[in-house]
């Protein structure tokens, strides 16, 4: 009775101070910071698929060659105390779906939680900083964590997916320009969807582009492909290559909102008479992802940022473009897509 008079006492003093539900949406914002920092730093220190079936303690410390076993213990404890990890006794495991699906090589999540700790979090880290820094100063997240950027992007792959394929069907094109293909994702959904269809892909990423060859390569796809590293606006096709699609899925964002209409010209100047344009992009603002994305796009030192809708229906009617379809689609995202053709 003593303890409970104890914390009816305390329930009492609590709402007396003011601010409870404010304050308990603090502590549940917190129990989610926790839960992400954790798997996070588990995804840093690879740990999660070494506990699948359990280990003891003795040997994951020999395992992680932890010299600190204490600080080890504790974090371990952490895990069990947010169910992502088992516990019995000295032995742990893995146990929550996410700390699953993560043992079990889920890139999306691996990708998602290894950027947590310093791309992610970064700029509002250094905020003040960011606030004071001059142009052409900031953050380089783009190209430090360009494997994670492009691992979590495919969350939206089987949207985007969509979109190509029924582009593909309705231009039915023998050339294909994919610009900042990245790991080749839509450079494949382009030669599945059209037998007969050739894709040319650039990256800035030399080690991208070697993964995507590879990728391309094994799953049977390497004499349609041409892939090529470097800055598509300083790039020169063959001699007279003019292509049916040229894509530019996921990166708008990335190249200078000023210099955008150019980069579109650029593009209509390489399409047949009856290329398309097609334009795949988060739009901001519309929702905290979109927010979020805007807002670490604004802090890198190479000028970045998400386009609004009148701004990008702007750029390319004045680069010669009419669009010719528009569509959501991500639900309750402001995710497009754009298919434009010349005037």
């Amino acid at each position: 009775m003593h303890a409970i008079r104890v914390q009816f006492r305390g329930l009492v003093d609590t709402i007396r101070m003011g601010q409870v539900p404010a304050r308990a949406l603090a502590v549940a914002d917190s129990r989610s910071l926790v839960r992400s920092m954790f798997l996070a730093s588990a995804v840093q220190i690879e740990l999660l698929p070494y506990l699948r079936g359990g280990r003891p303690f003795s040997a994951i410390v020999d395992h992680t060659g932890c010299t600190r076993p204490d600080r080890l213990r504790a974090w371990l404890w952490i895990g069990s105390e947010l169910g992502e990890l088992s516990r019995r006794g000295e032995v742990f495991g893995v146990r929550g779906r996410r700390s699953r699906a993560i043992a079990d090589g889920d890139r999306l999540l691996t990708a998602h939680y290894r950027s947590m700790l310093e791309y992610q979090v970064g700029p509002y880290g250094s905020l003040d900083q960011l606030l004071r820094s001059d142009v052409g100063e900031g953050r380089s997240d783009l190209s430090r964590y360009a494997d994670d950027i492009a691992q979590v992007s495919l969350a939206a792959a089987p949207f985007v997916s969509s979109f190509v394929r029924r582009a593909v069907a309705e231009v039915r094109p023998e050339n294909v320009l994919d610009v900042g293909c990245g790991t080749g994702v839509y450079t494949r959904v382009v030669l599945d969807a059209d037998a007969h269809a050739h894709v040319e892909g650039i990256d800035l990423a030399g080690n991208v582009i070697e993964a995507a060859r590879h990728e391309l390569d094994r799953a049977g796809h390497g004499s349609r492909v041409g892939l090529h590293v470097g800055d598509v606006q300083r790039w020169t096709p063959e001699p007279a290559r003019r292509f049916d699609l040229v894509m530019l899925l996921n990166n708008v964002y990335y190249f200078d909102q000023h210099n955008r209409s150019a980069l579109y010209q650029d593009m209509g100047e390489l399409l047949t008479e009856r290329g398309q344009l097609l334009i795949v992009s988060m739009l901001a603002p519309g929702s905290v992802a979109a927010a979020h994305l805007h807002f670490m796009l604004t802090c890198q030192a190479e000028p970045s940022s998400l386009p609004g809708r009148a701004e990008i229906e702007s750029d390319l009617r004045s680069a010669g473009f009419e669009i010719v379809a528009s569509e959501v689609l991500v639900p309750t995202e402001p995710f497009i897509g754009l298919r434009a053709t010349r005037y």
